[in-house]
């Protein structure tokens, strides 16, 4: 997995190729039984544009977290975008959403997955900068692309 993130502003970018079609790629990526595979089992995602998103997440020594927000984009086999926003159990929710953006692009040998992750800045001051930070150790710590890429190879 390549990391390419944009530190001045507060992006955050993951690539990976997988050895597969985006067809099949996006079978995995935007349903929930392919998403159970890779991204979670305790999830709530509705697959159109203003679905519902909701995730809950246990992290050994960080804490109890639902992170929830809403589809804005579903181009298939393009293009899946949605509102994340955080809720760490036992504080306030963010004041604002930021934005998980896949995007699968055809190569000679598969598909390029690219994951963004934008809008930090909107939370503020030292919030934008420790929660980009933070969640770069996140999407790192998950291997989310590596278990995307692992469930579609597996499928074959």
């Amino acid at each position: 997995m390549l990391a390419n993130h944009i530190s001045e502003k507060l992006e955050i970018h993951f690539e990976i190729e997988i050895n597969a079609p985006a067809e099949k790629v996006w079978a995995k990526l935007a349903s929930l039984d392919g998403m159970n595979e890779w991204f979670s089992k305790r999830l709530v995602f509705e697959f159109r544009e203003g679905g519902r998103f909701q995730m809950e997440v246990s992290i050994p020594e960080d804490g109890d977290f639902t992170f929830f927000g809403e589809v804005v984009k579903m181009d298939p086999p393009r293009e899946l975008a949605f509102t994340w926003t955080e809720h760490e159990k036992g504080k306030n929710s963010w004041p604002i959403s930021t934005l998980v953006t896949f995007k699968l692009t055809p190569t000679e040998s598969g598909t390029l997955v690219t994951l963004t992750h934008t809008g930090f800045e909107a939370l503020g001051g030292e919030l934008a900068r420790s929660e980009y930070e933070g969640h770069i150790v996140g999407w790192e710590r998950a291997e989310t692309l590596a278990d995307l890429k692992r469930a579609v190879e597996a499928a074959g």
